[in-house]
């Protein structure tokens, strides 16, 4: 048996989602944060889960241990993953030589390109076939469960949006600063795809993005638009329903705009100081917004010279990218 390490953000599990569907297609477990369990063990149930927790991240090498794998196919860059696979005993370890962590390395996997040059799902899929693994070529996709739409229709009826149709909007970003475009490009995107679509918004976003949500809400509120603030009050469960429930989804470079992008909804993503050539996906579903500054992809968190690379992206443009998106999705259910 192998365990698969799995990414701790959101985003970065989807971009490896191609992997996990042919580690568990092989009969493979999986070892990740638990905030994910549920929806790996819902499309994965015949994979075992072993939950990591940040502030007890060595705890679960006996549990590791008592699986007894052969393998450990670390999808993370960090000391502390190829540490517990140690811990673990487990006998093949499996990564690119990050962190200074290749000495606890067994196999390490050279990168074809420079780090962060080439797409992210690329890198993953070399890690998987390293692995033997084999996994299918493709943008990464995801199918929302029955109970996951269920969960989704719940929470908006709840916020007085039973039947209506939405746009998502996504303005918090973990990472930082650097990746967020700002309360007031969102609210004006939003309110103008509001009144011109006839559609509401929800806010969406973790308990972090609380006051980036709140921002955004009230001035879409100011400008017209029906709007529910959804942030810091979902489940990742809630989420996937009702992403997949939108009409369409403008986001940061987050952990929301891959979902969005695995569900086949229109998506439009704002590159900061991140890098879509990286992350970005080639859906024809998606489109990426990037101001290409001199000095970006940076991948800063913080930006000491004014977050140029955010300001110069217009709200207009987020507008024109997803009425575009949405008349070429009507037109395909013509």
């Amino acid at each position: 048996m192998i365990v698969v390490r799995l990414p701790n953000w959101l985003g970065d599990m989807i971009l490896a989602w191609r992997v996990a569907e042919a580690a568990a297609a092989d009969g493979a477990a999986f070892a990740g944060p638990a905030a994910f369990e549920r929806l790996v063990r819902a499309r994965f149930p015949a994979s075992p889960y072993v939950p990591i927790f940040r502030a007890r991240r060595y705890a679960a090498a006996g549990v590791l241990r008592a699986l007894r794998p052969g393998a450990a196919l670390l999808l993370t860059d960090s000391f502390s993953s190829a540490l517990l696979a140690a811990l673990a005993r487990i006998p093949r370890r499996i990564g690119y030589a990050a962190e200074g962590r290749g000495f606890l390395l067994t196999t390490r996997v050279p990168r074809a390109a420079r780090a962060r040059s080439a797409a992210r799902f690329a890198e993953y899929r070399e890690l998987g076939e390293a692995a033997g693994l084999h996994v299918a070529r493709g943008e990464p996709a995801l199918r929302a469960t029955r109970e996951e739409k269920a969960l989704g229709a719940a929470r908006l009826a709840a916020a007085g949006l039973e039947g209506a149709a939405f746009l998502v909007l996504a303005p918090g970003a973990a990472y930082g600063p650097a990746k967020q475009w700002g309360a007031e490009r969102f609210a004006a995107t939003g309110a103008h795809l509001a009144r011109r679509r006839g559609l509401a918004l929800a806010v969406v976003g973790a308990a972090a993005d609380l006051a980036a949500a709140g921002e955004t809400a009230r001035l879409a509120a100011a400008a017209g638009a029906r709007v529910a603030n959804l942030a810091g009050a979902t489940s990742l469960g809630d989420l996937v329903g009702i992403v997949d429930a939108a009409a369409g989804v403008v986001s940061n470079d987050s952990g929301v705009m891959h979902l969005a992008a695995a569900l086949g909804r229109p998506t439009v993503g704002v590159f900061g100081s991140t890098s879509p050539v990286w992350t970005a996906s080639a859906a024809p579903w998606v489109t990426s917004l990037y101001a290409e500054y001199p000095c970006s992809p940076c991948f800063r968190r913080t930006c000491p010279i004014g977050y140029g690379c955010l300001r110069s992206i217009e709200s207009e443009a987020g507008s024109r990218a997803m009425d575009a998106l949405l008349d070429r999705a009507a037109e395909e259910t013509e």
